[in-house]
């Protein structure tokens, strides 16, 4: 039997086993859409020809081997909560049980010798016997990142307070751990504090040279790999799409962006002999240019840049613009006439599609296809202002827009940049908030009659994959595992399909837990992030949780429900476990590895909570959003999806009235460990 993947929306991706394709090798696919009811005949099948392509070879790392002043090192008894109660020999560290005392060792780096923007690969922290030479028996001490300050003049105790209970790595020889994830997390958030070694009262004991050890070759070190930091390489996949006096560029990121911080883009279109007509300049890896003549080819030159410089340029083929009929302010024109209807139909200016269709002079092109959404809009409407809650503003602005003619004759497309404000009044006070989305509108011609027959994202249905082994991680999303999901803790939703909101009793107050606060505020200021999935919600709530909350990554074998960690921006792949970036996958991780518990009324949600969402035809928990605070009665959500902000009924509301809603809702909170 072939490979099978089944996928919610229209875009899937199948991760076959290494060395099940052969190179050059034909094979064929085919799709069919499954409802409640049943499947469709299954598509025409495809062809398809693979190519399998090596990964680029990997830079020359440099090494830099951290010891003496730049790595201290330092033991203490974590039985007494006075300074100075014991001590262990002169040039000696000491982990576990000795001399009637429990012992752990901090370790602090100091990574001045490390180049600015140089990105790890390995570290490697290697401790020298002082109790034995030959035949010693491994140590495997739990390894805990530190989240608060400590020095030598503190006690024991307050070296395991900085040190928390959720440790990094557990059960690993030391020598094998890799601290690679972790230095690389400090250099980009500019914290370090070191790290606290432990071994269980009942475990092994052993004694190591300290950084004052007389033989230097016996004192810690910490062996960093790195790759020295470079300008970016090539972006890849320049595509320039012709329109009707405009173009569209887009590209792939460069394999290798050359440093660690961020990665903009210069992008300029040239006429045919190389004159400049326009640039451009961001972070996104698209650009539009509009003003063009259709009678002159044009391309573009894109290149990378960072800290250190700019990469090489490379260049699209030469493109020619043609007029689409009636004009491309016809189609600009329908799809802001089509955004305002939908937006009249949402806040009940019009209370149907079919009165928001004849209220604009636009109305017969796009009518049809806003009918089709007018239950579930009228559905969500009428179900929030039972909540207290109502849509009383909308507004839609198009930019970098530019219209083309389609695959097939009659067909046109309108690729845009769609910014959206919405204005929701919640029991009488006024919220609003602002999204923007790249979207594409597909236009069906017949004679002279052009009809709206599509809406999609612009980026997922426009992704070039590049040609390189590294194309999975540009656009593949960590899929949740199999099976069917737990549903102990979710909060209780009415008939109406919205939390039940009990009274909250007199005097309650939030308890003080886990850094929220910091990931609540984070997830709200940071909503504009730049994805780096086709599906980054759970990316996204996993950020806000460790840059903002301070949650520490867990490092193992990335499948596995027990680690939660992200490789850099740059490495190849895996770029994060399936903790970190697949919904279920990270809820699961919680529950069993997190010190957390389950907030089941909806009036005790705060900000840093984390929600995760079941929809009625998925077996699993499939989205995550970070709760940033409560107004007016309603809890306020920010995520990496239809609306970065919005409220936890309107989540809910948008797919109430579909075949597919919302069944399941998860509350999780982090309990501070610190």
């Amino acid at each position: 039997m072939p490979p099978v993947w089944v996928e919610s929306g229209n875009r899937a991706a199948l991760q076959i086993p290494e060395g099940k394709l052969t190179d050059g090798a034909a094979y064929r696919w085919s799709v069919r859409a499954c409802t409640s009811t049943g499947c469709s005949p299954w598509s025409a099948e495809q062809n398809m020809t693979v190519r399998v392509q090596a990964l680029p070879p990997m830079p020359a790392t440099q090494s830099l081997v951290l010891g003496d002043a730049a790595l201290d090192s330092a033991s203490v008894a974590t039985d007494c909560a006075t300074a100075g109660c014991a001590t262990p020999p002169t040039g000696q560290l000491r982990l576990g049980t000795a001399d009637g005392h429990t012992w752990a060792t901090r370790l602090k780096a100091n990574f001045a010798g490390l180049p600015p923007g140089a990105r790890v690969t390995s570290a490697k922290l290697s401790l020298t016997r002082a109790d034995c030479t030959t035949q010693c028996v491994a140590q495997k001490p739990d390894v805990f990142e530190l989240s608060a300050p400590w020095t030598p003049a503190q006690s024991g105790k307050d070296l395991l307070t900085a040190a928390g209970t959720e440790s990094y790595a557990s059960d690993i020889a030391l020598n094998e751990i890799e601290f690679g994830m972790l230095v690389q997390s400090w250099l980009d958030r500019g914290e370090n504090e070191g790290v606290a070694l432990t071994v269980p009262g009942t475990a092994q004991s052993a004694t190591y040279h300290s950084g004052a050890a007389t033989d230097a070759t016996t004192r810690p070190k910490l062996t960093i790999e790195y790759l020295p930091p470079t300008v970016p390489g090539a972006v890849s996949d320049v595509v320039a799409t012709a329109g009707d006096t405009g173009l569209l560029a887009t590209w792939n990121a460069p394999v290798d962006g050359g440093a660690t911080g961020e990665t903009t883009y210069v992008v300029k279109a040239e006429k045919s002999d190389g004159t400049v007509v326009g640039t451009w300049e961001g972070t996104a890896t698209r650009a539009a240019f509009t003003g063009l003549d259709n009678a002159l080819s044009y391309r573009v030159a894109v290149t990378a840049k960072n800290a250190v410089g700019t990469g090489p340029v490379s260049r699209s083929a030469l493109v020619q613009g043609a007029s689409v009929p009636g004009g491309a302010t016809r189609y600009k024109d329908y799809v802001q006439a089509y955004l305002s209807a939908q937006g009249k139909l949402v806040t009940g200016v019009s209370p149907t599609a079919a009165d928001a269709a004849a209220a604009s002079p636009h109305g017969t092109a796009f009518g049809d296809f806003l009918g089709t959404q007018e239950g579930a809009l009228v559905a969500t409407r009428e179900a929030l202002e039972g909540k207290g809650q109502a849509y009383v503003g909308s507004s839609s602005a198009l930019t970098d827009t530019v219209v083309t003619k389609g695959s097939t004759a009659g067909l046109v497309l309108v690729r845009t940049t769609v910014v959206q404000t919405m204005t929701v009044r919640i029991d009488g006070v006024d919220q609003v908030s602002e999204d923007t989305s790249t979207k594409r509108f597909v236009f069906g011609l017949t004679g002279d009659t052009a009809k709206l027959e599509s809406e999609s994202d612009d980026t997922s249905a426009g992704q070039t994959l590049s040609t390189t082994a590294t194309a999975g991680t540009q656009v593949v999303a960590t899929p949740a595992e199999t099976g069917t999901a737990d549903d102990s803790g979710a909060l209780a939703l009415g008939a109406d399909g919205f939390p039940v909101e009990a009274p909250i009793p007199p005097g309650a107050q939030p308890a003080a837990y886990f850094n929220s606060a910091g990931a609540g505020a984070w997830a709200f200021h940071n909503t504009g992030v730049k994805k780096e999935y086709d599906q980054d919600c759970t990316n996204f709530a996993s950020k806000a949780l460790y840059y903002g909350g301070g949650m520490r990554m867990r490092t193992g074998w990335y499948r596995s429900d027990g680690v939660w960690w992200k490789n850099p921006s740059w490495a190849v792949w895996p770029k994060s476990s399936y903790t970190w970036s697949g919904a279920e996958n990270l809820r699961r991780h919680l529950l069993g590895y997190r010190s957390q518990y389950y907030v089941t009324d909806v009036n005790s949600l705060r900000s840093g909570d984390l929600l995760f969402f079941k929809w009625r035809k998925e077996p699993v928990y499939n989205h995550a959003a970070v709760v940033t605070g409560r107004g007016q009665g309603q809890v306020n959500l920010a995520q990496h999806g239809w609306s970065n902000h919005t409220t936890l009924n309107a989540a809910i509301g948008r797919y109430r009235g579909s075949e597919n809603p919302i069944v399941s809702v998860v509350a999780i909170r982090l309990v501070s460990t610190n």
